[in-house]
């Protein structure tokens, strides 16, 4: 349950030290995207930072990021095990958003962040995260009716309990939209304490301005409380508009006006819109959102409902929902480390429905099945638009959905040659368009094929890609389908079935050398599964291994721990009489370590000679997808990417499964 105070969390802490600064964001509605805003203007500058943000989304370590990344699983078990420890020798009796928020203190300063960007959790003044050592800056959102039965039944009882996170001498930045009310009380309480208030006014903020036709109204108002904040921390970076605009506008903040798609789930090929509005402020912005962008097609919306037990949602519904409209209504499941929190009946919001006074054209009661929820919706929607709302626990339950239906493990055959197609299936090696000195090797691309098919077979959780574009004028048939070709025509080899290869095998078409083999592919399971894989098995040739894990893995920042490595050479590597392959691995590696991702003129000019058809090469056809993937790149002067260096990138995150 829920128990406010501060006595535990301060023993908690008692022995912690606390050597960074604090940002400490409270506020009913956009704290979160305050903090997503604030952890990209410090990234954009080089600065050190955590962020502490709440509820989780899929896992309790969700919570706490460095920098660009979520914390390690081995360091959060590590620093979780000593806060839990701590907490039974001394008896302190923590909560479990206590633990959380001291485990998340004590990674601050293991990782010796400059600063730490840190959410309250519920109200204020006396939240955990209030027994912050160091502010530098506090900052209040937009605060409406919500936890009244913790925080008070007016929108002014519930302001001073926000208020509560200011500190003697320590600005604090305010949402200039708040009602007056809410302003005056705030303004009075920081007479009071000593702080120095600034309330924003996004209308005349430069960031805001530079962005404002790619900014919602409440996004606005998001943007210029962050940025004022940033101006209060790091006055000295405050004039960088230019490098602090490029971060605002790639900041993503997972379940809020997010767009998914459910095609794994429920067959649907249209994307739904997600969000986690779950007051009548949030719902108010979700309603505008909807109204502006899905209304406008002049087709009803369905929507997918949960909600927390207590909630009257009838005045979110009344925002939310018009006339023709369908709905299902869902609860969500048990939500880790907050047992208390429980859902809505289903059946009571639909009779809420009923209620409101708008006739919808069907509704369904899901229960506790959000699978047959969105299966219902996506039917009922037909192609329409869908809208899931009402609860960030819900939120929580479909990205844990869209989780377990993923793969975790990515198996990447790399191709050499191309398969022409003929009636012995690739073992006769005219079949085949090869260089010259890939003489006698066709056969061990079949053995390659097979290997790949021999992880697949033995790992559920696995898919597998070939690799590998269309190399050569005389046909534009890819190295890696016509792999995939050559696999269907000898039926995978009896080592797995048909039905299995047609769900767990493709192709990614565009690589031009090895070091795209691996990279191209990781970018096609992310568009394709909306995730990183946890694993990756490569197959290639033996002699190849140093090349494709220590210089391309390496040079990715993909975990190399997390890499296995299957290789099968050719008749002339193993015995050694074939000298010029050998000396020409050995130069290879020496390139690749020289020039780690294949930018300068020596391997670019490689792939320009193996690219007849001119198939791009950009990392992604559309802005949103690169922004949405998080991957931090640069551009060359030919147009075409390549990955920044000294950045963590998205999938270096992920530290085992």
């Amino acid at each position: 349950m829920v128990n406010l105070g501060l006595t535990r969390i301060t023993a908690l802490l008692k022995q912690t030290p606390q050597t960074w600064n604090a940002i400490h964001v409270a506020g009913t509605n956009g704290k979160g995207s305050i903090c997503a805003y604030l952890m990209a203007m410090l990234r954009a500058n080089q600065i050190s930072c955590g962020r502490f943000t709440s509820p989780h989304l899929i896992d309790p370590r969700d919570c706490i990021t460095i920098n660009d990344s979520i914390v390690s699983e081995n360091k959060f078990r590590h620093f979780e095990r000593l806060v839990k420890k701590r907490n039974e020798e001394q008896h302190i009796g923590a909560s479990e958003f206590e633990l959380l928020t001291a485990t998340a203190f004590e990674i601050f300063e293991s990782e010796k962040v400059e600063v730490g960007i840190i959410e309250v959790g519920l109200g204020g003044a006396l939240d955990a995260t209030n027994a912050l050592k160091h502010k530098c800056v506090t900052v209040i959102s937009k605060i409406g009716l919500d936890h009244q039965s913790f925080l008070g039944n007016t929108i002014e009882e519930i302001a001073l309990q926000k208020a509560g996170i200011m500190r003697k001498g320590v600005p604090c930045v305010v949402d200039g939209s708040n009602p007056k009310s809410v302003l005056d009380v705030l303004q009075k309480h920081a007479d009071e304490t000593g702080s120095t208030i600034q309330f924003t006014d996004f209308e005349s903020d430069p960031l805001v301005e530079k962005l404002r036709g790619k900014l919602e109204p409440h996004q606005r108002q998001n943007l210029a409380c962050a940025h004022q904040a940033f101006r209060l921390a790091y006055p000295q970076r405050s004039s960088s508009i230019d490098i602090l605009a490029s971060a605002a506008k790639d900041m993503v903040w997972p379940g809020r006006l997010q767009w998914l798609s459910i095609e794994k789930i429920t067959g649907r090929n249209e994307n739904v819109l997600l969000d986690g509005a779950h007051n009548p402020q949030s719902a108010e912005v979700l309603a505008g959102f909807v109204e502006k962008h899905l209304r406008s097609l002049n087709r009803p919306i369905t929507w997918v409902l949960a909600a927390t037990q207590g909630k009257d949602v009838s005045e979110m519904l009344k925002m939310l929902l018009r006339d023709g409209d369908s709905a299902a209504a869902v609860e969500f499941g048990p939500v880790d480390q907050m047992p208390w929190v429980k859902p809505n009946n289903s059946a009571t919001i639909l009779e809420a429905v009923g209620k409101c006074g708008i006739t919808v054209s069907s509704q369904f009661d899901a229960s506790t099945d959000v699978c047959s929820a969105l299966d219902w919706a996506s039917r009922a929607a037909d192609g329409g638009p869908l809208v899931i709302a009402g609860s960030l626990y819900l939120v929580s339950d479909i990205f844990n959905m869209m989780a377990s239906k993923s793969p975790t493990h990515l198996i990447i055959v790399c191709c050499h040659g191309i398969w022409l197609g003929g009636p012995a299936r690739g073992y006769d090696e005219d079949e085949w368009l090869i260089a010259g000195f890939q003489k006698g090797e066709t056969p061990t691309f079949i053995e390659h094929i097979k290997a790949g098919l021999r992880v697949l077979g033995g790992d559920e959780n696995s898919v597998l890609m070939f690799s590998g574009g269309p190399t050569r004028k005389e046909t534009r048939l890819s190295e890696a389908r016509s792999y995939a070709n050559l696999a269907g025509a000898n039926a995978y080899f009896g080592i797995v079935s048909e039905a299995s290869a047609s769900e767990r095998i493709s192709c990614e078409e565009r690589a031009l050398d090895s070091y795209y083999n691996v990279l191209f592919t990781l970018l096609k399971f992310w568009r394709d599964y909306g995730s990183w894989p946890r694993k990756m098995t490569i197959v290639s040739h033996a002699f190849k291994r140093e090349r494709l894990v220590d210089c391309h893995c390496g040079a990715i920042g993909y975990p190399l721990e997390q890499v296995d490595f299957v290789g099968v050479d050719p008749p002339g590597m193993i015995d050694g009489t074939n000298e010029a392959a050998i000396k020409g691995t050995v130069e290879a590696v020496t390139q690749w370590k020289e020039d780690p991702h294949g930018k300068e003129e020596l391997l670019a000019s490689k792939r320009r000679k193996r690219n007849p058809w001119g198939i791009s090469q950009k990392f992604f056809p559309e802005e949103e997808d690169r922004i949405r993937s998080g991957i931090h790149l640069g551009s060359l002067d030919t147009g075409d990417d390549y990955l920044l260096e000294e950045v963590t990138q998205p999938w270096s995150q992920h530290q085992g499964p």
